[in-house]
């Protein structure tokens, strides 16, 4: 269980159906509801939410970023909400969890469920919530540039082994595996800007 969820979504509906099913279901001791973070410094008065509940178009800028704005914690968890068709996979991917408008209230709160178990017992649900150190960083950019292993290692002064291990450690933590939707995290997250990419 949670103790506090923040649902940020433009859609009156959404917000209160959301409200609704998290109560009914005593999935946490309070829901705050906000049409935008416009309104958070007038609704949150320095309180930390456990979870973030917020529509796809929201997390334009990036996890990491509305992290640091809003001063939340590095374990705060994001599940996106998504009434389209999207297909861009990769950008799904940067939430800890994703709720379909389609889902039904038991679909819904089962992963909830599993989300908050799997924070509980100390492990993120998606390795995303984990930081890239300064150095994985150094590598995504060159790679995102087209070099290949051995090119970033020269360019970092590092073994190419060094390399295969920080792109191991990149795919683990951002659970997203093609270099089209590395580019996409790294742009959300203020790591690279579409300049770096075409260098």
């Amino acid at each position: 269980m949670f103790k506090k969820i923040v649902v940020v979504e433009k859609s009156k509906i959404i917000r209160e159906g959301l409200t609704t099913i998290l109560y009914t279901h005593e999935f946490c001791s309070k829901v705050v509801c906000m049409e935008d973070f416009g309104e958070w410094n007038v609704l949150m008065r320095n309180t930390v939410p456990d979870l973030i509940i917020l529509g796809l178009e929201t997390m334009s800028e990036g996890k990491e970023k509305i992290k640091y704005k809003y001063k939340l914690a590095d374990d705060t968890l994001f599940v996106g909400i998504v009434y389209q068709y999207y297909n861009h996979r990769e950008v799904i991917d940067l939430f800890d969890e994703v709720i379909f408008i389609t889902d039904s209230e038991d679909t819904i709160i089962s992963k909830l469920k599993k989300l908050s178990s799997n924070t509980n017992n100390g492990r993120a649900s998606s390795s995303s919530s984990e930081k890239l150190t300064d150095r994985e960083k150094d590598v995504l950019k060159l790679l995102l540039r087209g070099l290949a292993n051995k090119e970033v290692a020269d360019q970092l002064s590092i073994s190419p082994h060094t390399v295969v291990s920080h792109r191991k450690n990149i795919i683990e933590k951002t659970g997203i595996k093609s270099l089209s939707g590395l580019a996409v995290y790294a742009i959300l997250n203020n790591i690279a800007d579409l300049e770096d990419l075409k260098q």
